[in-house]
C-alpha cells in the first residue's frame, strides 16, 4: 500500500511538473560552478541566477603583479625581499541574467523540439580574500624573515552578456544548457575582459 501511495505521488508531481515548468533549479559547471535558478517569465524570456564558486586567479599572475604594488605603497624599505605567492579563500560569484530565448526548430534539415538559442545581459559580482606570503633581509643581515600580509579582499562587479543553448528532453523535465559570457569589470579594475563557460543541467517544475 505505501509503495503504491509513493508511485501515485510521484507520478502526480511528475505530471504537474511536465506541464507547469515555469521554473527550473540545477547544476552549473563551469565559470562559475555552482547552484543555478531558472525562472521563465514568457515563452521567450527567462531571468536566470548563478551563485557558485568562481575561476581562482592563481593562474595568471594578477596577484602576482598586485604584490609588487601593494608591497611599495607600504615602504617598508627593506634591504632585499622575495614574493612566495598567496593564500585564499574560495572565490565565490553572483550572476544574474535577463535572456531572451529563440526557439530552434530544424537542425541541418531535420526537426527538432525542446530546442533553444538565447542570449542576454546581466551583471556579476565576485568575491575572494588573500593573503601575500613573502620574505625579507633587514639591512646589514643575510637571515630571512618570513612574513605575511594582514587579510585583503578582492571585490569584481561588472556587467556580462551571455550566448547559449539549451535542449529541454520531451518525456523528462530536465534541461541540458551550453553558454558563453563576456564579463567586463567596471570595479576594481575597469574594462578587464573575462571570457567564461559553462555546462548546465537543470530540473524544470
Amino acid at each position: 500500500m505505501k509503495s503504491y501511495l509513493a508511485g501515485m505521488i510521484f507520478l502526480g508531481l511528475f505530471s504537474m511538473t511536465a506541464t507547469a515548468q515555469n521554473r527550473a533549479i540545477g547544476l552549473r559547471l563551469g565559470d562559475p560552478s555552482g547552484i543555478t535558478f531558472k525562472q521563465y517569465t514568457g515563452s521567450n524570456n527567462a531571468l536566470e541566477i548563478n551563485v557558485g564558486r568562481t575561476y581562482t586567479f592563481n593562474l595568471n599572475g594578477l596577484y602576482d603583479a598586485q604584490f609588487i604594488d601593494w608591497y611599495s605603497t607600504n615602504n617598508f624599505l627593506y634591504s632585499n625581499f622575495q614574493y612566495l605567492g598567496f593564500t585564499s579563500t574560495t572565490p565565490m560569484s553572483v550572476q544574474v541574467h535577463y535572456l531572451i530565448q529563440k526557439s530552434i526548430s530544424k537542425v541541418v534539415d531535420e526537426p527538432v523540439s525542446g530546442l533553444v538559442w538565447y542570449y542576454g545581459l546581466g551583471g556579476q559580482a565576485r568575491l575572494q580574500s588573500y593573503t601575500y606570503n613573502y620574505r625579507y633581509q633587514l639591512t646589514g643581515s643575510n637571515q630571512w624573515y618570513n612574513a605575511t600580509s594582514r587579510r585583503l579582499t578582492n571585490v569584481d562587479i561588472g556587467a556580462d552578456a551571455i550566448l547559449g543553448l539549451e535542449y529541454t528532453l520531451k518525456d523528462v523535465p530536465l534541461s541540458l544548457s551550453l553558454d558563453v559570457t563576456v564579463f567586463v569589470e567596471v570595479l576594481d579594475e575597469p574594462f578587464r575582459v573575462w571570457l567564461q563557460n559553462g555546462l548546465g543541467v537543470k530540473y524544470r517544475f
